[in-house]
This record gives C-alpha cells, structure tokens and sequence, in this order.
C-alpha cells in the first residue's frame, strides 16, 4: 500500500504523541501517590552508631537529617514526638546530624549531644538543645550539660574528642550521598519527604506503609 506524504506526515505525529502519553503514565504510575524523590539504601541512612528510638523490628522507619540551630528543626521536633507517641510499636526514629555552615552554633550543639550520648543522654540533650535554640554557644552547652547531671570532666573530653568530630562528618557525608538540600530532611522506608510536611500528612505517608 502506498501512503501519500501527508499521511505519513500525521501517522508520525501520532505515534509519537502517544509514546509521549504512555511514557508520562508509565512515570506517573512508577512514583504513585508517595511524596518521595527515590529510595536511599538503608545502609546510608543508618549506621551502626546511629542514634535510634522504637523498636528494631518496627514495620516504619523515619530517618530525620537535622541541624539543632535550624528553625525550620526546632518547629518539627513537636511533631516528631507525637508520631512516636502515636505509634509506639510501629515506628522507629533515627537522628542524624546535619549542622549547616551557616549556623554558628550547629557544629559544637551536635558535638554537645554527642558527648552527652556517650554517657547515655544523647535524647535529653536532644530535647534541651532544641527547645533552647538558638542559644547554643559553647558556654550555654556546657551549662546545660551540668544541668543533665553529666560527669563534665567526661564531657569536655568527648565533646572535643576526634572521635565526636567524625561521627558529625559521616552524618554529614551520608546526607550529601542522599543529594540533601534543606534541613529538616525526613526518609521514611529508605523514601525521602517534600520539604515542609505537616503532621496529618506524615501521618498519611505512615500508613500507607503499615
């Protein structure tokens, strides 16, 4: 059968309107209705010194890159502690540093709660460092340290121990690998947030994966 010019012409264009359709269904059908930009091996988003809360055997797993001078990681906290109340058995949360160069005092508040982790109060510093931000020169840290009852002799050697200083640089390398931009940056299952989630939408994002 012989096609005339202009019949070719418009076979043409509809083949490839339709390999455009199919190929933007096919990519809206791969990403669903999940907020997430892609799947981080576990192995990056969680190390063996990682700081954890919940169950190991928990169906959900949140992963939080945070920094404690950020404001935007002060307000989420909140939030933070009423999903884990509200799924005690189902969810397990992970803290991992991410002090921005721009915050003055986000480096030595992560080395603060490093140093108070070392003497099993890695949590509690958590929650004073957050609820005091931004006030979190080093002279505030030890302050609050001593407030915690911790031993300070211990506490000044491991806060400026190398061995605190690396743990916050792998933190912060895992986060690059994970292509972070913003702060706080959340993972659930290996899934990374939008930016600015609330709590009813978390909420969601958690139980479509229980």
């Amino acid at each position: 059968m012989n096609w005339s010019f202009e019949t070719k012409m418009l076979l043409a264009m509809v083949g490839g309107t339709l390999l455009v359709v199919f190929g933007i269904a096919f990519l809206l059908g791969k990403g669903g209705t999940t907020s997430s930009t892609g799947t981080i091996d576990q192995k990056i988003l969680i190390r063996d010194d990682s700081h954890v809360l919940g169950k190991a055997d928990a169906r959900v797993t949140i992963v939080e890159f945070s920094d404690f001078q950020c404001p935007a990681c002060k307000t989420a906290q909140p939030m933070v502690s009423q999903i884990l109340k509200k799924y005690p058995d189902q969810v397990r949360f992970v803290y991992r540093h991410y002090p921005l160069p721009q915050h003055e005092f986000s480096q030595v508040a992560a080395q603060a709660a490093e140093a108070a982790g070392a003497q099993n109060k890695f949590w509690e510093m958590l929650d004073v460092l957050f609820e005091r931000s931004p006030d979190l020169s080093k002279e505030k840290l030890f302050g609050y340290a001593k407030d915690l009852g911790l031993n300070m002799d211990q506490f000044t050697r491991d806060f400026e121990s190398s061995v605190v200083s690396q743990k916050i640089v792998s933190d912060r390398d895992d986060g690059n690998k994970t292509n972070l931009d913003s702060t706080p940056t959340f993972f659930i299952n290996g899934s990374k947030l939008k930016s600015g989630i609330v709590l009813d939408e978390f909420v969601r994002e958690i139980n479509t994966r229980l």
